[in-house]
């Protein structure tokens, strides 16, 4: 009686038992797995920022314009040439600057052999550059002894033809053009410079990084050829002062 007693209560242990040792076990492999300290942790850098060398100056503030912002004004007319009325294809380039009071007088001398192989004006290029309909006429004239290229743009406005370019570059200026913008490229002694210039209704004016107009100081860069005639600031013979600033 005894004996069965005590089997009785070893079957209702066991499963108890069993269980007890399965939990057990699951703590301790749960207990593997866990968070675990590797040590403290690396300090933190703040990011790098600027540090002001003068924190405490001010710049002086620029003075405001006076007036009315700056104008441009039309290059002079070329004297004696009727723009056709098919426009300037059949137009000689010699022609237009040996009548341009633009021009300084020395250089169309240079212009006296042409055509002929020692003509220092190439051939001309026709290109709307304005947005008429119309061609504008480009006229180059490399000056080896002034080591200068003379680039000069025509416009046909009815009959009357003027320049809207006269841009003093130096000798073998290349150039080409982006839609209807004229980009001028040359490489000497202070390396490659390119101008960019855009029709503004009144001549084609550099343009600015930000893709404004520049005033007429900005817009005429590259010095004159020396010797060639009084000079203008800006490197532009005082014969072809035009455009300029009107008050």
């Amino acid at each position: 009686m005894h004996s069965s007693v005590s089997q009785r209560r070893a079957r209702l242990l066991l499963p108890a038992l069993v269980a007890a040792g399965a939990a057990v076990g699951i703590a301790g492999c749960a207990s593997g797995t866990g968070a675990q300290d590797d040590g403290a942790a690396p300090r933190l850098s703040p990011p790098t920022s600027a540090v002001p060398l003068w924190p405490g100056f001010t710049p002086p503030s620029t003075p405001e314009q006076v007036g009315p912002a700056p104008g441009f004004v039309r290059y002079l007319p070329v004297d004696g040439v009727s723009a056709p009325a098919d426009g300037l294809a059949g137009v000689s380039p010699k022609r237009l600057l040996d009548n341009d009071p633009n021009v300084a007088k020395v250089l169309q001398g240079t212009l006296s052999g042409c055509p002929g192989a020692h003509c220092p004006l190439r051939k001309p290029v026709l290109r709307d550059l304005t947005g008429d309909g119309r061609d504008e006429l480009v006229a180059a004239v490399d000056l080896p002894e002034f080591q200068r290229t003379l680039v000069q743009v025509y416009r046909a406005t009815g009959r009357t033809v003027r320049p809207v370019l006269i841009y003093w570059g130096q000798l073998g200026v290349t150039g080409e053009t982006y839609g209807r913008d004229l980009i001028i490229t040359s490489t000497g002694d202070d390396g490659r410079i390119t101008v960019r210039f855009r029709w503004n209704g009144e001549v084609m004016a550099a343009v600015t990084p930000r893709g404004a107009s520049s005033t007429p100081e900005v817009a005429e860069t590259v010095p004159a050829a020396p010797d060639v005639a009084e000079t203008v600031p800006g490197g532009v013979p005082a014969e072809t002062a035009e455009p300029k600033r009107t008050p």
